[in-house]
């Protein structure tokens, strides 16, 4: 699953803050620290190379199993997605062999936001099927909106018998559908944050905790929605016989 550092930041989305972290770190061991370190950073009087740093002990944001519920699907519409055109000019009934190409575009549409206060930069994929059959795997970043698109096409071949001097047109017809669904995934903060203190706190000057201990909640929301657009159902309708004029 897609990781990345935790950040200061993030802290909002945890219904925390720098002070309320250093106010963990008094809490557990007594003492208030000088300063506090995540990753690489630190925060008020905090020994520098950061401590979490210098002693390997990282912070993460990890993103969950990405979930897909069945959201809204609009009433599929008919669309002529492609026609030809038999002419018999003649003074005699005539057979009329003719192909008729189909085209039309598959589309699909995504958009997704995050816990506010907090970030993910990493690119997630998005992957399963519709309930209507269409098939979607793309990949996005939290917080983008964005959309593709996939030509696709059909060909026949119908024979028609077309009056003397008349026409008849073929057309194929296509079922357009579109299907929305949802999807959310947990972002779980994982890790140890550390602290520095003035003095000794149980023969040490350092310590460090699980982030879980530290701040009241440890995992934000990803959520969003997907949206698929595709032709079924992809047949012929030939139209009645009409005079050449």
């Amino acid at each position: 699953m897609p990781q990345e550092y935790m950040l200061w930041s993030d802290l909002v989305a945890l219904n925390s803050s720098p002070n309320a972290v250093s106010a963990s770190f008094n809490k557990i061991w007594g003492t208030n620290p000088d300063g506090i370190a995540l990753n690489d950073t630190t925060y008020y009087n905090a020994v520098t190379p950061a401590i979490t740093q210098q002693y390997g002990h990282y912070c993460y944001k990890i993103l969950g199993q990405i979930n897909y519920s069945e959201g809204t699907q609009t009433s599929p519409t008919q669309a002529i997605v492609g026609s030809n055109t038999a002419y018999n000019n003649s003074d005699a009934p005539a057979a009329i062999s003719l192909t008729v190409q189909g085209a039309w575009t598959e589309t699909t549409a995504w958009s997704s936001s995050i816990t506010a206060g907090m970030t993910f930069s990493s690119e997630i994929s998005l992957e399963g099927v519709f309930k209507m059959g269409m098939s979607f795997s793309v990949s996005t970043t939290v917080g983008q909106s964005n959309s593709n698109s996939v030509n696709k096409g059909s060909s026949a071949t119908v024979s028609v018998t077309v009056p003397p001097n008349s026409m008849i047109k073929v057309d194929m017809v296509a079922t357009m559908k579109t299907e929305t669904m949802d999807f959310s995934a947990p972002i779980q903060v994982s890790g140890m944050m550390g602290a520095n203190f003035p003095d000794r706190v149980q023969g040490h000057y350092f310590w460090f905790n699980d982030v879980g201990s530290l701040v009241p909640q440890t995992s934000g929301n990803l959520t969003g929605t997907i949206q698929g657009t595709s032709a079924f159902d992809v047949q012929t309708h030939i139209g009645q016989a009409q005079p050449i004029t």
